[in-house]
């Protein structure tokens, strides 16, 4: 029996080295797969690094460069283009001197801008402006909307009144709209004036003439809104300037965009220019030197399906013409600004020492009408009847102008 237990031990004990052993075994075994798997990837690893490490910095470096040559070479390759662009206008080409590029506002500065008639031995440009900023709107491409906005730095437009066709110069038979489109390709969703000045020049009268708004600030929003029209126009448009450094100039636009024919309501009024610094003009087209005096004007205008309706009405108030101290020593000039002193003198309210008229307009784009007989009438009672009183007479409506 005792052997027997020994035997048995002897055996259990052979039983569980050779399990230690084939453990060991298994252990060693794994092992070393697990080592030659760590030594597999690392050796991957190293050719990775050793194959792409420097290729992908070569690859990051050479783009870098082209980005950076790229951003180096934009302005020149816009200014050339912008260039291309506006020497193409018909009959009234243009150049620029320099572009700045602001990548982070998707935006391009154009820098003095200058539009001139082609030919025309005219001192001024017709349109010339310090900076134009062409840029996103970055909230409406928020919203799935590509626009721009546009501004305009001092800018100077200048019509121009010679004794031909080729010495004047007034923009006709241009279409500038399609030139900013080829400039800044997506739709204008504002549009901005900061500074401006609008001049009416004549180089050939005597005196020579010069009558200009300035400071004149304009904003234009809204201008892309697809809206059909409710009970106001989608687009706006609001001005304010200076006129010739003395009078003040405000004005209002309703605007539909979209629509087929001209659909528009406009307000604007003029007040308080002395009428001394427009003397120029007097002398030049009615041989007058006024003395005194203060001009304002006031209008409404209306439009839509191709017609408009509205009125314009001029206000000259305290004015002096004949100065006879003055006059005498030109006795032609006398007896000239005598007469139109005495007519003016004749048609002014004596109570408000206002002479002016309300002047009506009407027609179609095709076919524009002035009623004479109305202005006429309208300075007669003005004179006689009633007095015109300053301001907008807010009469005109869009509904006016549709129901005809």
């Amino acid at each position: 029996m005792i052997a027997q237990k020994n035997v048995d031990r002897t055996h259990v004990k052979s039983a569980k080295e050779e399990n230690n052993s084939v453990q060991n075994n298994m252990d060693d075994s794994m092992g070393t797969k697990a080592t030659t798997s760590k030594l597999k990837t690392a050796r991957s690893e190293f050719r990775l690094r050793h194959v792409f490490g420097g290729r992908t910095k070569w690859i990051l470096l050479i783009v870098l460069v082209v980005l950076v040559a790229f951003r180096i070479a934009l302005p020149t390759i816009v200014k050339s283009y912008v260039n291309k662009t506006l020497a193409d206008i018909p009959g009234y080409p243009g150049y620029i001197d320099d572009v700045d590029m602001d990548l982070w506002r998707g935006a391009y500065v154009i820098k003095d801008l200058n539009i001139e008639k082609v030919d025309a031995k005219i001192p001024v440009p017709f349109f010339s402006s310090k900076k134009v900023d062409l840029s996103v709107e970055w909230a409406a491409l928020l919203q799935g909307s590509l626009v721009g906005k546009i501004k305009f730095i001092d800018p100077r437009i200048s019509f121009v009144q010679g004794p031909t066709e080729m010495e004047s110069q007034n923009g006709g038979g241009t279409n500038f709209i399609e030139t900013i489109k080829k400039l800044f390709p997506v739709k204008i969703n504002r549009f901005d004036v900061q500074n401006g000045e609008v001049h009416f020049r004549n180089f050939h009268s005597n005196p020579k003439v010069d009558i200009h708004l300035d400071s004149l600030f304009l904003h234009a929003s809204n201008l892309t809104n697809s809206k059909s029209l409710s009970k106001t126009l989608v687009a706006s448009v609001d001005a304010k300037g200076k006129v010739m450094g003395t009078g003040r100039l405000k004005g209002h636009l309703d605007i539909d965009p979209y629509a087929a024919q001209p659909t528009f309501k406009l307000d604007f009024q003029v007040e308080q220019v002395e009428l001394t610094t427009i003397n120029n003009f007097f002398d030049a087209y009615a041989s007058i030197d006024v003395k005194s005096g203060v001009f304002q004007m006031y209008s409404e205008v209306a439009a839509a399906d191709g017609k408009f309706t509205g009125y314009v009405k001029p206000l000259f108030k305290d004015m002096t013409i004949l100065d006879v101290s003055k006059d005498a020593k030109n006795p032609l000039k006398l007896i000239w600004q005598a007469l139109v002193a005495g007519v003016a003198a004749l048609f002014t309210n004596h109570s408000t020492d206002v002479i002016g008229t309300t002047i009506p307009l009407s027609g179609t784009f095709e076919n524009k009408t002035v009623d004479i007989l109305s202005t006429l009438g309208g300075i007669l009672k003005n004179a006689f009847i009633k007095a015109l009183l300053p301001g907008i007479d807010r009469t005109i409506s869009l509904k006016q102008v549709q129901a005809k």
